[in-house]
């Protein structure tokens, strides 16, 4: 049996899909390990093995620490008592809380999953994390970018956080009407809130911008505050969403708000959001941060803009960009990259069943 192990809660691991869906489609028997840290009483299958201690991210980070070992604890001593074959270690911190297991007894048996830029930084967390990636079966990344902090000399795979049912040649970029107003869209969870007040308030009085944010998330409440406080009223907050129904929120969105910034600003600097792949499939134009690795590639594949909200020009530079946009060409960008993007993806594919299918003794 195989053991799939992440670090948080399922919402904040959409990437988990992928495996399962291969496993049960090839028959193979898994479980899921997994903290379920803001005590969700969702239910899942019997499979699907939660540790229960509610965990907020505000807290100190001393009590945060105390959390994170009570769930390492328990995960090492779940491995040990189901005795897996092979494991699935979803996220940079799942495979360091159990790197012990993963380099003594399952070398060469586990999946190295890493989507964001952690501590890298930090020598001890480096080694470890260097073994790991060298003791595993393959370690995948989710952007070309992270090559710049991760050890060298590995042949890392490659890997996209999209749904391919959701691609469909029904979706293509119209332009609107120069004058009318445009519809600018956040989809996933509603976070980054000092750098999107900032884009609110560069629109808020602005008519040629509606602004729309999709999902709940940690700051969403202090989104709807600031709103409040400030008389805002172009701003509309829809709540969680189920993915089925994101066809339907993204239908008239005109940009798709893919601007993040943080004071940590490594984990925005390398990586891919799942918006961009949103923005591709969709056949939106994108609105990034600047200086980062996804506003290189999307000025560079011509399917969106990088601008800075301190621009005194913001909206302005952004409304015209839309009007700019040639609507031939955008939506052949959109469908090449796509095409490159399945292309990897089939290898990455390939390389999850012949993992699967591996007998290790």
């Amino acid at each position: 049996m195989i053991g799939i192990v992440f670090i948080g809660d399922l919402k904040y691991c959409p990437y988990l899909a992928k495996y399962t869906n291969i496993l049960d489609r090839e028959k193979q028997e898994y479980e899921v390990l997994f903290w379920n840290r803001e005590a969700n009483s969702s239910r899942y299958a019997d499979n699907y093995l939660s540790f229960n201690l509610k965990s907020k991210l505000n807290k100190s980070p001393i009590r945060k620490i105390l959390d994170f070992m009570r769930y390492a604890r328990w995960l090492n001593r779940k491995i040990k008592e189901r005795a897996y074959d092979k494991i699935i270690v979803l996220s940079t911190l799942s495979g360091i809380i159990i790197f012990n297991l993963l380099t003594r007894k399952y070398k060469n048996k586990y999946i190295y999953d890493i989507r964001d830029y952690s501590y890298e930084h930090n020598k001890i967390f480096y080694w470890l994390e260097k073994k790991l990636i060298f003791n595993s079966y393959f370690t995948c990344i989710s952007s070309e970018a992270f090559r710049e902090f991760l050890p060298k000399n590995y042949n890392y795979k490659t890997v996209h956080n999209f749904n391919p049912k959701e691609i469909s040649g029904e979706y293509s970029f119209v332009k609107k009407e120069y004058g009318d107003t445009l519809n600018l869209v956040w989809i996933g969870t509603v976070r980054y809130f000092e750098h999107q007040r900032q884009i609110i308030d560069k629109l808020k009085e602005d008519p040629r911008f509606n602004l729309i944010y999709h999902g709940s998330g940690p700051d969403l409440e202090k989104f709807k505050k600031y709103c409040e406080s400030n008389n805002i009223k172009g701003v509309t907050f829809t709540g969680e969403y189920n993915n089925l129904e994101k066809p339907m929120l993204l239908k008239n969105a005109d940009i798709l708000n893919n601007s993040y910034k943080s004071n940590k600003d490594e984990k925005i600097k390398y990586a891919v959001s799942n918006k961009y792949y949103d923005g591709l499939i969709y056949k939106i134009p994108q609105l990034v941060e600047t200086d980062t690795y996804k506003h290189k590639r999307v000025e560079a594949a011509k399917i969106g803009i990088g601008l800075d909200p301190n621009d005194k020009n913001f909206a302005d530079k952004l409304y015209e960009y839309y009007f700019s946009i040639d609507e031939k060409q955008f939506n052949d960008s959109c469908n090449n990259n796509l095409n490159d993007i399945l292309k990897e993806d089939e290898i990455y594919v390939q390389k999850i069943l012949e993992f699967a299918y591996s007998s290790f003794n």
